[in-house]
C-alpha cells in the first residue's frame, strides 16, 4: 500500500500554505551526508535537515548505541527511577558545555519554555516580584510554543498575528556599534527591574536570516546586562556543537558563563528529538528548600528518555572523537574562498561565514525564494533559502568534494535565478 499517496490528503506541512506548496520529496533511505530518492536521484544534503544531522545521516556507532539501549529500557519516567544513560548524559553535557545542572525536555522549544519558567521563578524564589520580561532581539528566532514566540519580532514576521495574544516582552535592536550599545544599556538601566533575562543566540541570528554578530558586540551586552542583575540565556539549539566552529557558540568568548543553556538538534547528532536547559548553580540553588513551593513544577512526560540519551552519549563521543575544531578551520576557509566569487551578481548584497555556515545575502523576493526551492534539486543538492538568504549549513562532516558540490550548486542556482 501507498502510504504516501494515501497520506498527502492528511497530512498537514510545517511552515507551508497547503493550498499551493511545491511537490514533497519521496525519500527512500539517507546515509552520510546524502538524501536518496525513491526516483534514485541523490541529493546532497546542505542544510542538515535543519542543522540538527551533525554526523551524517544513519552514523552506525549511534545507530548501535540505540538498538541496544532499546533491548534494555526504552523508556522510563525521570521522576521516581533513575537509568544509567540518563544520568550518564546529565554529567557528561555539563562537562561539556561548562554548565553546572541540565534539565531535560523534547525540543528546543520546551527547552526555551524551560528557561523561561526557571528565569521567572528564580526571582520569585528570592521574593522579587517585579521580573517578569525579557529582551530579545529584531530578527531573532527560539521556537514556536507561545512563550517561545513571545520572543520573536512581534512587529513583523510569521508571529506578527498573534502579537496581542503573547506575552509583552522587549524586542531590541541587536546592538552593531558603541553608540548602539550605549542606548542599549540605556534601555536596560531604565527597564532592569522588570527584566528577568536576555535571550541571544549567540553569534549567529539563524532563522531570521543568518545574521551574523561578532564576539565584541555579544561580550558587551553580556557585560552589561549582568551589571543590572539580569539573567544571560544563551540559545544555542541552532548554533551549538560547533556550528559556528567552537563547541558552543559563546565560547567564542573567554568572559562569558551563561545563566542558562539551552541546547537540542544536533544534541543527539540529528537521530532523535531531545533537549535540555542548562543552568548553573546559582540559579538551581535557589530552588532548594524545605517548602516544595520552591522547587521547579515542570516535567515533560519524556524527559530524559532513555532511549533519546543513549543517542546522545553516542553523539558526545563522536563530538569527543572527531576534530571537529579542525575541521569547522577547514570548512570556513573553503566557505569563504569559495563565497567570494558571488559577489559578481548585481543583486548580492553580502557573503559571509563563520564556523560551518556559509550565507549569500540578496535582494529579498518571495517568488524567487520559491523558485530556488524547486529548482535547487536539479543539481542533486538540497538547500532550502529563508528570508532573504541561500544558506549552506551541511553535516559537520562533510568531505570537500561534496562540499564544493553544494557551493557549485549555489553558482548554478543563483545565474539561473538571479
Amino acid at each position: 500500500m501507498n502510504y504516501i499517496k494515501k497520506g498527502q490528503d492528511h497530512i498537514w506541512l510545517p511552515y507551508t500554505q497547503m493550498q499551493s506548496h511545491l511537490k514533497q520529496l519521496n525519500v527512500k533511505k539517507t546515509r552520510g551526508s546524502k538524501i536518496y530518492l525513491s526516483n534514485n536521484q541523490i541529493l546532497i544534503d546542505g542544510i542538515s535537515s535543519w542543522w540538527s544531522i551533525a554526523h551524517g545521516y544513519n552514523h552506525p556507532y549511534i545507530k548501535k548505541s540505540i538498538k541496544s539501549q532499546l533491548n534494555k529500557l526504552p523508556h522510563i519516567m525521570l521522576a521516581g527511577f533513575a537509568n544509567e544513560q540518563t544520568y550518564k548524559l546529565a554529567y557528561r553535557l555539563c562537562q561539556f558545555s561548562n554548565m553546572d545542572k541540565c534539565f531535560f525536555s523534547d525540543s528546543g522549544s520546551t527547552a526555551i519554555e524551560v528557561a523561561m519558567k526557571m528565569s521567572w521563578q528564580f526571582y520569585l524564589n528570592h521574593n522579587i516580584k517585579t521580573k517578569t520580561k525579557f529582551i530579545s532581539f529584531k530578527n531573532s528566532y527560539h521556537g514556536d510554543t507561545s512563550g517561545a514566540m513571545s520572543l520573536a519580532d512581534l512587529s513583523t514576521g510569521m508571529h506578527f498575528k498573534f502579537n496581542k495574544l503573547l506575552l509583552q516582552n522587549y524586542s531590541l535592536n541587536l546592538p552593531t556599534n558603541q553608540n548602539d550599545l550605549n542606548k542599549f544599556e540605556e534601555f536596560v538601566k531604565n527597564n532592569h527591574n522588570n527584566i528577568a533575562g536576555l535571550f541571544i543566540e549567540p553569534m549567529v541570528q539563524c532563522a531570521g536570516g543568518m545574521k551574523f554578530h561578532n564576539v565584541k558586540i555579544l561580550e558587551q551586552i553580556y557585560l552589561i546586562v549582568k551589571k543590572y542583575n539580569i539573567l544571560f540565556i544563551c540559545d544555542e539549539c541552532a548554533v551549538g556543537f560547533y556550528r559556528t566552529g567552537k563547541k558552543f557558540a559563546y565560547m567564542h568568548s573567554k568572559i562569558i558563563e551563561p545563566d542558562i543553556l539551552t541546547i537540542g538538534k544536533a544534541l543527539t547528532g540529528g537521530i532523535m528529538t531531545l533537549a535540555a536547559t542548562m543552568t548553573n548553580n546559582n540559579i538551581y540553588n535557589a530552588f532548594l528548600g524545605d517548602d516544595l513551593d520552591l522547587a521547579l513544577m515542570h516535567g515533560p512526560t519524556f524527559m530524559g528518555n532513555p532511549l533519546a540519551c543513549s543517542a546522545a552519549n553516542a553523539s558526545l563521543d563522536l563530538f569527543e572523537r572527531n576534530n571537529y575544531k579542525k575541521s569547522s578551520i577547514r570548512n570556513h576557509k573553503i566557505l569563504m574562498d569559495s563565497l567570494k566569487k558571488f559577489k559578481k551578481y548585481k543583486d548580492i548584497t553580502d557573503i559571509r561565514a563563520i564556523g560551518n555556515i556559509g550565507v549569500i545575502e540578496f535582494k529579498k523576493d518571495w517568488s524567487q525564494i520559491l523558485k530556488m526551492r524547486e529548482q535547487v534539486i536539479n543539481y542533486n543538492v538540497f538547500l532550502r533559502p529563508l528570508s532573504n538568504c541561500l544558506y549552506i549549513m551541511p553535516p559537520l562532516n562533510i568531505n570537500i568534494k561534496d562540499l564544493e558540490k553544494i557551493i557549485d550548486a549555489c553558482d548554478q542556482l543563483l545565474t539561473s535565478t538571479i
